[in-house]
């Protein structure tokens, strides 16, 4: 979060690569942004997302489409609705200016698109139905009206939303991802986005049908994952971490041994190693 922070501070973010990358989209096409929509700052902040817009708008983004995973499970449940009341809100803004501004899909975050681990690929492709294809067995006017709505259903929760699109009069969706244009996973933490950038990334990608795979430009907040350089894009540079504790243990002949439940076990290897996978020796 802070290396995003100071590279909106300073406004790196918009000169380096990544940006520029999927600025070349802005003129014909449309940008996504898509990820979670809160406060919590584990994966992702409301601020940064709120200044990626504006930034955009102010570099040449004329149309945009936010598809929104709602929280409850780093902040309270139902805090969803303020949420979107407050980008909602610059969303007007951007409108007022000229800018096609709306929110297109969303979503719970634990039943639509941050799957991790590749514990259940059906997750993703939830996300990937109403993101990319535009389709949910939800349809709704705003997206206030489709978190009120689903949250009135017995036991709902942020997390657990269904998915959901946004429609225009005429029942068609207001934001597919199609060609020519340009998408941002805006999670700053890779472990619940990783999977859906090898769907986005990956020309081989097998895990569920895609139905159709749009030639867009895509670029991470940050790259997700190092050994597979992906996204091959991102709009902040990743950290570098050196000397970490296990690299120290096995460079001085420490055996060591790593134990967690499945949905936690990339806490006990690639974050504790510094965000990178496999091995430091391989004897």
């Amino acid at each position: 979060a802070k290396l995003v922070d100071a590279a909106l501070a300073s406004g790196k973010i918009w000169e380096d690569e990544g940006f520029n990358y999927i600025k070349e989209s802005f003129d014909k096409g449309t940008l996504h942004l898509i990820g979670l929509l809160s406060d919590g700052g584990v994966h992702s902040r409301l601020d940064q997302v709120q200044l990626i817009v504006k930034g955009a708008s102010e570099r040449g983004a004329k149309r945009i489409r936010l598809h929104i995973l709602t929280d409850g499970r780093d902040v309270l449940d139902g805090s969803s609705v303020g949420f979107i009341e407050t980008i909602e809100k610059d969303l007007a803004q951007l409108r007022e200016q000229g800018v096609d501004a709306r929110i297109a899909s969303g979503g719970g975050r634990m039943y639509v698109t941050m799957d991790r681990y590749e514990n259940d690929w059906s997750v993703v492709k939830r996300g990937w139905d109403a993101q990319v294809l535009g389709e949910a067995p939800h349809k709704f006017q705003n997206a206030l009206e489709a978190v009120k709505t689903l949250r009135a259903e017995p036991k709902a929760n942020d997390q657990y939303l269904p998915p959901f699109v946004i429609v225009d009069e005429s029942g068609k969706s207001v934001g597919p991802i199609v060609d020519g244009d340009a998408v941002v996973t805006f999670n700053f933490r890779a472990d619940r986005m990783v999977m859906l950038a090898k769907a986005l990334e990956f020309p081989d990608f097998d895990k569920f049908d895609r139905v159709r795979v749009p030639k867009i430009k895509y670029a991470g907040m940050l790259q997700y994952d190092g050994e597979l350089k992906l996204p091959s894009k991102y709009l902040v540079s990743p950290p570098l971490i050196e000397r970490t504790s296990g690299e120290y243990l096995v460079k001085n002949g420490v055996r060591t041994f790593a134990c967690s439940e499945t949905v936690k076990f990339g806490h006990v290897t690639f974050f504790w190693n510094g965000n990178r996978s496999g091995y430091f020796d391989e004897t």
